[in-house]
């Protein structure tokens, strides 16, 4: 694989190149290195200024039959806001060769395949793929920004905005990660006292119920 030329200095806060990617993911040394897995196939994934993400087997899907609403009002309440957020999600699993239908409308929580560990100096920003979403789908719309420090599972929120059906499959490209470059950083992700989605596998539900304003 192609690395950066020793005689190109990187420049702070700047956007990584697909050969600054590819130097990062190839380091073998911890505290730089752009840890991910599995890299199915990085001539595909990678691309000028991105590297695509792939869709797991795992998804939360809303149940509506017999909610009427989230409720995230603090006092005077039977239960919890986590309590009252959980009851809005199912688990589901989809075989790795079987398929998704997300219909118009509808909105899901699904997850990368790809397992990632940033390290101190770089942040990261997940976008959807305009492929998928010239076909309809909305994918992390809104809150895609990653810490620096950040490990675990990425997840994405789904929503089909278009008149039509998508047959999601596992394995798919729905979005992609950019590279930022950072200096100063006083307190990566890992560091937080009260981070709220370090270490995901699967989509994670919101953690809305961590927050202080919330949770007193």
């Amino acid at each position: 694989m192609a690395t950066v030329p020793s005689n190109q200095t990187p420049i702070l806060g700047t956007l990584l190149s697909d050969l600054e990617i590819l130097d990062r993911i190839t380091r073998i040394d911890n505290d730089s290195c752009i840890f991910i897995t599995p890299l199915i196939d990085p001539d595909v994934q990678l691309g000028p200024s991105s590297l695509d993400v792939r869709l797991s087997t795992k998804l939360e899907v809303p149940v509506t039959l017999d909610v009427t609403h989230i409720d995230l009002a603090v006092r005077r309440q039977a239960d919890s806001v986590k309590a009252r957020v959980e009851r809005n999600f199912q688990s589901r699993a989809i075989e790795p060769e079987g398929r998704f239908v997300l219909h118009p409308g509808e909105f899901s929580l699904g997850s990368t395949l790809e397992f990632i560990r940033l390290p101190c100096d770089i942040a990261a920003r997940l976008e959807g793929r305009s492929s998928i979403a010239r076909l309809g789908l909305e994918v992390h719309s809104t809150a895609g920004f990653v810490d620096p420090g950040y490990e675990g599972e990425l997840t994405f929120e789904l929503k089909n905005v278009g008149r039509l059906p998508v047959v999601l499959r596992p394995g798919l490209r729905v979005a992609q990660l950019c590279f930022f470059r950072l200096s100063n950083v006083e307190r990566p992700y890992n560091s937080k006292p009260h981070q709220k989605y370090g270490g995901s596998v699967g989509p994670r539900r919101s953690g809305i119920d961590k927050d202080p304003e919330l949770s007193q």
